[in-house]
């Protein structure tokens, strides 16, 4: 797929071929015989050389046969190559030859150059740079941006004269809302480790710079204030380490900026655009519960855990005794911190800094103290030990009687109903109510479910408690009932895959598919209808989708659909659902179940 072009690439002979660790390599074409080539590979030095000088430095070649039978149309991708060199652009569609190779390599040439930012047509893609790049995120960079694209009048398209910038799709969907009064929304996506967490918060911050106006020189009104505030107290409560992500968000949100739509409109005697923040909402989505209670030895649980940990005796003391002198090794469900550092501050820094946060949202004093509590309660349940009572294998104790009794002293109440509670089940058939004992591991699963549930709860009340904060139907001076318009932000995890992968990276994962299949549904219905509107004759348009993937899970038959069956079932487990789910979907290319693996795995 490409652009006409005299791109050199198409005589000199230059192309690309597949690489096992590298997905692409630059080669030559030595010559063919019909699905059959001989190519001259280049052995480098210096990996930024293969992006600057067209195969001139390398430092040795190799020839090598190759078939050309899994190539796309059975050609070589060409190189784009002017003046001996790769082409890099700011925006791919101008790349004479347009296909996933030469899309690597522009990326990779840009980031090399620490321009982190790309256009393909309406879209910016990043690559994240795993630093912070400071002179393109000032506020001088900010007001070029919302200077070129929303206060000055241009024909054309603006972006062509400035470089390809987050800023852009931010001031675009300011514009488009204050200008031309459509609703907007920028959705983020991306593999996990990516950086659309910080992605948000740079189109948030900027958004909320743009709606000032050129000439205001004040600072951000308290609404403001709280709804950027806001970010930094749901990474606390649910952002966690992870392999790849030292705050990877362990959560889907959407979160809606609102916009009073009565001071819209443009200024008089000038072109700018005078829509104000009034607001915010957030609407969470599958919280990660598991990592509570549990994580792999290089990751961990949420930061809040650690804040706490790591805050001052005499603070820890304020919320329990119990805590003075506890460090996150010290409790099951946390694990040793390690040396961590996020922004620079250490989590000593940050649980004050999350305190200064909740106090914006009026969360401070005794509520402060019930919120710490709350998650202190956490960690303690992870300290229960669970045996046999009384050497009865079918009836679990709590055997941490230390332990125990300290749970009991920080939510109140005596231990032996604590006991009775966490190893009994409560029963009621026509009426009758009767008291049935766990055994001691459904005993530790019930304990575990029940921090979970106290976690999640927590998290959904503080969720409640920003958008309170922070809504303009309670906090805006222009009242209720102001029609207000939105800019959307959509920000979920990406993509995953563990050696061991639950019932959490499937929800994950379908919630990817699912805006996958949008993305690029809409991206050719756009394309199509541009085309209609220019009376330009358009072949049918086919392309590769994920339909098949989202049958397997959502279809009739699918994943999900056996998933409800077997928990409705009686006696539904794990591994008669696995069984049934690879029964019934042996045509389906997407699920893939061998002889070698176990009978809970596919």
């Amino acid at each position: 797929m490409g652009k006409k072009d005299n791109g050199e690439g198409a005589t000199s002979g230059m192309i690309y071929v597949f690489d096992k660790e590298l997905a692409w390599v630059p080669a030559r074409l030595v010559s063919q015989d019909g699905d059959n080539a001989v190519v001259s590979i280049p052995t480098y030095a210096d990996e930024a050389a293969i992006l600057t000088d067209g195969g001139k430095a390398a430092k040795s070649w190799r020839e090598e046969k190759i078939s050309l039978k899994n190539y796309p149309g059975k050609q070589f991708p060409l190189q784009n190559i002017k003046g001996g060199k790769l082409v890099e652009v700011q925006d791919m569609v101008d790349l004479p030859f347009l296909h996933e190779a030469a899309i690597l390599f522009n990326l990779k040439a840009r980031h090399i150059k620490a321009l982190p930012y790309t256009r393909t047509g309406d879209i910016v893609i990043a690559v994240n740079p795993y630093q912070w790049l400071t002179d393109i995120y000032t506020e001088k960079v900010q007001l070029k941006y919302a200077q070129k694209l929303v206060w000055e009048h241009s024909e054309g398209d603006a972006r062509r004269g400035v470089e390809p910038h987050v800023y852009e799709t931010s001031a675009l969907s300011y514009k488009g809302l204050a200008v031309d009064g459509m609703n907007q929304s920028i959705l983020v996506s991306g593999e996990s480790g990516a950086g659309k967490t910080e992605t948000v918060k740079i189109c948030m911050n900027h958004i909320a710079s743009v709606q000032r106006g050129p000439k205001d020189a004040g600072g951000a009104n308290k609404v403001v204030q709280r709804v950027v505030e806001s970010n930094p107290l749901l990474e606390a409560f649910g952002n966690a380490k992870t392999r790849r992500n030292d705050n990877s968000s362990r959560f889907g949100k959407y979160i809606q900026l609102q916009f009073d739509r009565e001071e819209g409109g443009l200024a008089v005697g000038e072109r700018v655009p005078s829509t104000k923040l009034a607001g915010s909402k957030c609407e969470v989505y599958l919280l990660e519960k598991s990592r509570i209670v549990g994580h792999e030895a290089a990751e961990g649980t949420f930061h809040i855990f650690y804040q706490i940990c790591a805050a001052k005796d005499s603070d820890k003391a304020q919320i329990w005794s119990g805590l003075k002198g506890m460090m996150p090794r010290n409790f099951k469900y946390v694990g040793d911190a390690g040396n961590r550092k996020i922004d620079g501050h250490s989590d000593g820094d940050h649980y004050y800094l999350t305190c200064e946060a909740l106090a914006l949202i009026d969360i401070k004093g005794e509520k402060l103290m019930t919120l710490m509590r709350a998650i202190t309660t956490v960690m303690q349940l992870g300290q229960l030990g669970f045996g046999p009572r009384f050497g009865d294998a079918e009836k679990g104790s709590i055997n941490t009687k230390n332990e125990l009794s300290d749970l009991a002293d920080l939510i109140g109440i005596p231990d032996k109903d604590l006991e009775l509670a966490m190893t009994e089940r409560t029963m009621i058939t026509r009426g009758e109510t009767f008291k049935v004992p766990l055994k001691p591991d459904d005993a530790k699963d019930a304990c575990d479910a029940f921090a979970k549930e106290i976690y999640a709860k927590t998290f959904l009340w503080l969720v409640r408690e920003i958008n309170a904060a922070t809504c303009a139907e309670d906090n805006y001076e222009g009242g209720r009932g102001a029609d207000y318009g939105t800019i959307g932000l959509l920000d979920i995890f990406g993509f995953e895959s563990f050696p061991v992968n639950g019932f959490e990276q499937l929800c994950i994962n379908y919630a990817n598919e699912k805006l996958q299949q949008k993305f690029t549904r809409d991206i050719f219905q756009t394309v199509q209808e541009e085309y209609k509107f220019e009376g330009i004759a358009l072949d049918d348009i086919r392309f590769d989708d994920n339909s098949d993937v989202l049958d397997l899970i959502e279809g009739r038959g699918g994943l999900l659909a056996m998933l409800n069956e077997e928990c409705v079932r009686p006696k539904g487990n794990d591994k008669e659902f696995v069984h049934k789910a690879a029964n019934g979907n042996k045509t389906s290319q997407c699920l893939i179940k061998d002889r070698l693996m176990g009978p809970m795995d596919f």
